[in-house]
């Protein structure tokens, strides 16, 4: 007799290409928005993207308690940390000092994750999981889509790189390692391309820009100079 696989190990884990592209779909899904109108409490598409801009620099656990119970959603912290731990939401990816004291940030793409998660064990059953598995298994998603979707900082891949080269910021590679965990190959050539382009800033632009910065640092203007008459950069 064929064991029956629980809801529990069946959902698609946080940066999987499967999770990836049903959140990307999710709010489009009939079912979704069938839920929407019957009163569930789901987020629409408007109200992520708004989360999404408003939240830039990430997330605490205040920011997604606050934006939940708005919502109607009662989320208990250690149901999120459950979540952390079974690989369905991200793990913090870094940390800020308040007057509170020390608290964990969390990727903006938060909420849509926890959004997905409601639906998935409130909403819907066994058997429309698998016919939305069934109807995207076939559909493709471009690497660079995949990616973008792991970035926890940016969602524009161009950002991101700018980070890495200028502030040795990881967040580039990391969602590279997570998107293409499933194609090592792959993987290892386009983490050795970000690293040849990162190698190339520092031998080339980098020493251009250092060139820049110290000709601006040895020439001089009078304070009486600094006027609003220079500021447009033009002569008269």
């Amino acid at each position: 007799m064929k064991k029956k696989i629980s809801r529990s190990q069946q959902i698609p884990k946080y940066g999987t290409p499967i999770r990836s592209t049903l959140i990307s779909y999710l709010t489009a899904l009939p079912d979704y928005q069938e839920g929407l109108r019957k009163g569930f409490p789901l987020f629409t598409t408007k109200e992520l993207d708004e989360i999404r801009d408003n939240y830039k620099d990430g997330l605490t656990w205040k920011d997604i308690d606050k934006i939940l119970s708005a919502k109607g959603i009662f989320f208990k912290k250690a149901t999120f940390r459950k979540y952390i731990q079974e690989g369905n939401i991200s793990k913090a990816i870094g940390y800020k000092n308040t007057e509170n004291g020390r608290v964990a940030i969390f990727p903006v793409d938060t909420i849509s994750h926890i959004n997905f998660i409601q639906y998935y064990y409130k909403v819907i059953d066994g058997e429309h999981i698998d016919n939305i598995l069934e109807i995207i298994k076939d559909k493709k998603i471009s690497y660079l889509e995949v990616i973008e979707n792991n970035l926890a900082w940016k969602d524009n891949i161009y950002a991101s790189i700018f980070d890495y080269i200028c502030h040795g910021d990881g967040d580039t590679a990391d969602a590279i390692k997570k998107a293409l965990g499933c194609r090592p190959h792959d993987r290892d050539k386009f983490l050795k391309i970000l690293n040849d382009i990162n190698d190339k800033f520092d031998k080339t632009i980098r020493n251009d820009i250092d060139k820049f910065v110290s000709q601006l640092q040895k020439m001089y203007l009078t304070v009486f100079e600094i006027t609003d008459d220079n500021q447009g950069g033009q002569d008269e």
